[in-house]
């Protein structure tokens, strides 16, 4: 019953809690207790029990209490009664019974993990992360991979230097883990005094100089403490102790950068963005920290092609090719903003300012087939968004679909409000595609709606 639990809040552990089966007689519940391991109970006993096992299992969880109390009334002994009563008080958000029961079995069973389990999560539902520490300190004894939690809980509670060396522990059983390091990070940027952390790093350094992770770890320090020197030392040492290190180079780009070394920074970045070693987020950070750069210094624009095709065959890379759209978009070249926000928006279809900024562009460039087609779906996913059915409607005229334009326009200038530019635009396109139907008495007409709107605005 074991979960890994890798983002606090995100995930829970309901133990039990119902089990539903579609069929037309009675349900039978899943026996999560055998009748051989009651012991000798009475076949009342038994009776109630099940009943308990089977109301659970339909969600009835106060009929199941209900049962539970009758076999507690004929025998209070057994442990497991309290075990399923704690669970169904959990469903019901019941957490003081909840607790109380749990709390019952462990005074027979400590060491009980899916009792254990359970009471964590009723303290976790009610945000007592200290309780929950107590909890999760026991359960690491049945799974290391418990400490990940704990480091979380250590960060909730504040207890930071804590939390790192639960997770330095991690990093020298398991190696170094995406998700560990941002969680370092985090825990990091919350310390206000890092001299303690500096000391520790520095020392794991001397007593193992080939552990790249430490390295970074005490740069990131550094850094965050606005001790810019040592922090370069820092990742100097790094890459003349261990010259074939990917890592050394998500931090040398920026120190190279910084002091000048453009070529150096380029190569360092390279290495960064080939890297499988280094995530997605990283990479978009190095993107994001270029591109200023390329804004100051134009002149080695050409290296960014070459930064480019290192990213083409990662599907991951949709927020790098964002910024890079962003990145050509304001420098007024529509044709290379379009080609990377095309490649963007594949991974976050539901972004609507991508989108819209997409199809506009298509129409800027003619791309009406391809406009045409993604109005028609942004007007699915955006129904009550005037400017897709605008879009649509240009696409269809310029398509020679002018009838088909004229139900599209007619259609979305319904959900146009307050806004007399956009609905001008919409008795324009409307008029152009009376023209195009031969009916000019109704295309003027909507021609000279559009022009008085145009004055008004």
């Amino acid at each position: 019953m074991l979960r890994s639990w890798k983002h606090i809040g995100l995930f829970y552990i309901f133990f039990g809690i119902g089990y539903t089966y579609a069929v037309a007689q009675d349900i039978e519940p899943k026996q999560e207790i055998n009748i051989d391991d009651l012991g000798n109970v009475s076949d009342e006993f038994q009776e109630h029990f099940f009943e308990a096992l089977k109301q659970k299992a339909i969600t009835n969880y106060d009929k199941a209490i209900l049962s539970l109390e009758k076999c507690i009334a004929l025998d209070p002994k057994p442990d497991f009664l309290y075990h399923e009563l704690g669970k169904n008080y959990l469903a019901l958000k019941v957490f003081g019974q909840a607790e109380k029961n749990l709390n019952k079995v462990l005074e027979a069973k400590p060491s009980d993990r899916h009792v254990l389990e359970l009471l964590y999560e009723v303290y976790f539902q009610q945000q007592k992360y200290s309780e929950c520490i107590e909890v999760v300190e026991k359960l690491v004894d049945f799974d290391t991979m418990f400490k990940e939690q704990l480091a979380n809980l250590y960060f909730l509670e504040k207890r930071y230097d804590e939390a790192l060396t639960v997770l330095d522990g991690l990093n020298e059983e398991y190696g170094t883990d995406l998700y560990r390091n941002q969680l370092r990070q985090r825990i990091t940027s919350k310390i206000t005094n890092p001299n303690s952390r500096i000391a520790i790093l520095e020392k794991k350094i001397q007593q193992n100089p080939k552990v790249e992770q430490n390295y970074l770890n005490l740069i990131f320090l550094y850094s965050k403490d606005n001790q810019k020197e040592k922090a370069y030392s820092i990742a100097k040492q790094l890459i003349a102790k261990k010259p074939k290190s990917e890592l050394a180079h998500m931090a040398l780009y920026k120190f190279y950068l910084e002091d000048n070394q453009t070529e150096k920074a380029i190569k360092s970045m390279k290495i960064t963005l080939k890297s499988d070693k280094i995530d997605t987020e990283s990479k978009y950070k190095v993107i994001n920290d270029f591109l200023p750069f390329l804004d100051k210094n134009p002149q080695y624009e050409s290296e960014l092609t070459g930064i480019i095709s290192l990213l083409s065959g990662n599907s991951n890379n949709a927020k790098v090719f964002t910024e890079l759209g962003h990145f050509y978009y304001k420098k007024d070249r529509k044709e290379q903003a379009l080609n990377f926000y095309e490649r963007g928006i594949k991974s976050n279809a539901n972004d609507f300012g991508l989108l819209k900024r997409i199809l506009l562009l298509q129409l800027d460039l003619k791309r009406f087939e391809k406009a045409e087609v993604g109005s028609e779906l942004a007007i699915e996913m955006y129904p009550a968004q005037p400017v897709f059915y605008l879009v649509n409607g240009v696409s269809l005229i310029q398509l020679e679909k002018a009838k088909d334009a004229i139900d599209i326009l007619s259609l979305g200038i319904d959900y146009v409000i307050d806004d007399v530019k956009m609905e001008a635009d919409f008795y324009k396109q409307i008029g152009e595609a009376y023209l195009k139907t031969g009916n000019e008495k109704k295309g003027a007409e909507y021609l000279e709606k559009s022009n008085k709107l145009q004055k008004k605005s």
